[in-house]
């Protein structure tokens, strides 16, 4: 009954649904790109902002600067409100509305497994007995993990550091037009940032440790880096230079970070029409190519211990996007991984 009720109140918002996906397309194209600001940052972005308007996660900093991003005029932010409003009055939430969502995850609902993933390795790395004293959001978007409590009400900057007295240090690194937009969305929304250290990096021009340490980054202290939907966008140059700085930094940081699996972003068995037919309508609608995938084929979990391993770093957690079973192909993971204290 819930999920007819669902679907009936979504045909009676589908015009509105509809004018605001529309608008949303436009502002993108015309608004954003032309800015050179980052398009792919409203995907997860926007499922954390249906997570909060659903109350399965709460994010109060999202919503508050959802009016003053750059491609969210009122009319999607009406898309967004209708489709919860469906949600509310069915009392359906569905598996693309939950949080953390149904395992194995699935391309619908991926992003709300690596919302409850990261939301997890960061609080564990915030965690009293943690050595953790840095934490960097590495192609920051439009994150607000450093604005207010995560699930659950811890809070990064009551938790780190408590019984020590010394407290986390905050960094946002990314590109100087997707950064500038943020700090106004958030001194617009009334959020405090100033306790966050905004570090503008041209990536290809410019190393992302460097721009840091310029900023006051003490790369001999324990750093937790998310980073999170930006490996695919990158090539293995890229992927490999990154994580070669990360092993370099002090003993017991760690890097979170998201990837699809090779097979998919180069549409090879068994991702042939969906891997590139994925591919395509990226590509289309924001203008940004996947570069990058790491192997899943079976076993899914030792190929991503070795790719680490490779790196000089140690696998601490790993996860599939997908079943990940004897003769399956997940279509990615989700992997923290650490720098080892005999390093």
């Amino acid at each position: 009954m819930r999920v007819l009720l669902f679907a009936l109140l979504e045909i009676v918002f589908s015009p509105l649904q509809l004018i605001g996906s529309l608008v949303y397309a436009f502002r993108v194209r015309f608004v954003n790109m032309p800015r050179g600001i980052s398009g792919t940052a409203y995907e997860p972005y926007m499922a954390r902002l249906l997570f909060h308007h659903t109350t399965s996660r709460n994010d109060e900093a999202a919503e508050r600067i959802a009016p003053h991003l750059p491609a969210l005029s009122p009319l999607v932010l009406l898309m967004i409100e209708t489709l919860v409003l469906a949600a509310r009055w069915s009392d359906f939430r569905g598996s693309f509305l939950a949080y953390p969502g149904p395992r194995p995850s699935t391309l619908m609902t991926f992003i709300s497994h690596r919302t409850h993933f990261f939301d997890s390795a960061i609080a564990a790395a915030a965690a009293t007995d943690s050595l953790i004293r840095q934490f960097v959001v590495l192609g920051a978007g439009w994150d607000t993990r450093s604005y207010g409590p995560l699930p659950g009400g811890a809070d990064l900057r009551a938790l780190a550091g408590r019984d020590s007295g010394e407290t986390l240090r905050f960094f946002e690194v990314d590109e100087s037009p997707t950064q500038e937009a943020k700090v106004e969305a958030l001194r617009a929304g009334g959020i405090d940032c100033d306790h966050v250290v905004f570090a503008p990096t041209n990536f290809n021009q410019q190393s992302w440790l460097e721009s840091l340490t310029e900023h006051g980054f003490d790369p001999d202290s324990p750093t937790f880096i998310l980073w999170e939907g930006v490996t695919m966008y990158l090539d293995d140059a890229a992927i490999d230079k990154t994580l070669s700085e990360v092993a370099g930094l002090a003993p017991g940081s760690r890097i979170a970070f998201d990837f699809f699996s090779r097979e998919f972003v180069f549409g090879r068995r068994p991702f042939v029409v969906l891997g590139s037919y994925a591919k395509y309508a990226m590509k289309s609608f924001y203008g940004e190519s996947w570069h990058f995938g790491i192997s899943t084929a079976a076993p899914a979990h030792e190929r991503a211990r070795e790719f680490i391993e490779a790196r000089g770093l140690k696998l601490q957690s790993f996860e599939a996007f997908g079943r990940e079973a004897e003769r399956g192909t997940p279509i990615g993971g989700l992997i923290v991984a650490g720098v080892p204290a005999n390093r």
